[in-house]
């Protein structure tokens, strides 16, 4: 058996999260962020956070600034927060590369949609899914807002899988005929213990044997 969680396409525009929601109104800085700010403003050190309702960081991760989660958070958990999601949601899904008009975003999933465990809770509250050929960029990584919205990729990491899931499958190759025709990424750990006669029965996933 080999598989792969993901599979793998073109990186060529880099996408400034943090930048967006600072254009849209859901982050609020100190300063202007120009050319001559490292890294966008990395590491959120411009950040208004009495005055943000959500930032992004890591690899398409955004967090709502939930009053009691965060230390100055200012949204209230519930209908408050899900209406500040929805919001971001519906404008980053309408997002066009303002070189081209091109579609940027796929989809942006919530973490209560796709995650599940003891630990869920420690997930981004949302989840952007680029077109191909988009990514998020390492600015946003580090939690910086540079001036631009779009811009290229001009590394030489011209690749990359962190783009939606439905446009990088993962791959799986077996040398016995699998039961699911759709079978799915939390299917093959019970699968390979299976393949050693291990019981899987308090597994989330099921065995694809």
């Amino acid at each position: 058996m080999v598989f792969s969680d993901h599979g793998f396409s073109t990186f060529r525009r880099s996408v400034h999260i943090n930048s967006w929601l600072v254009e849209n109104g859901y982050m609020k800085l100190t300063k202007k962020i120009t050319e001559d700010d490292k890294d966008g403003g990395g590491l959120f050190q411009y950040v208004d956070w009495k005055n943000t309702k959500a930032y992004a960081l890591g690899f398409g991760g955004i967090y709502l600034n939930i009053n009691g989660r965060e230390r100055s958070g200012i949204i209230e958990k519930g209908e408050g927060a899900d209406s500040v999601a929805e919001e971001i949601i519906k404008g980053l899904s309408e997002l066009q590369d303002p070189a081209g008009g091109h579609s940027v975003v796929k989809k942006v999933y919530r973490s209560k949609d796709i995650y599940s465990g003891p630990n869920a809770g420690n997930a981004p509250d949302l989840i952007v899914g680029f077109q191909d050929g988009y990514r998020v960029s390492w600015q946003t990584a580090i939690g910086g807002a540079p001036a631009e919205l779009v811009e290229d990729n001009t590394k030489k990491w011209s690749g990359d899988h962190i783009i939606d899931p439905s446009l990088v499958p993962g791959i799986l190759l077996t040398n016995f005929k699998i039961r699911r025709d759709d079978p799915f990424l939390l299917d093959i750990a019970p699968t390979v213990l299976d393949c050693f006669g291990i019981s899987v029965s308090d597994m989330e996933g099921q065995t694809l044997i």
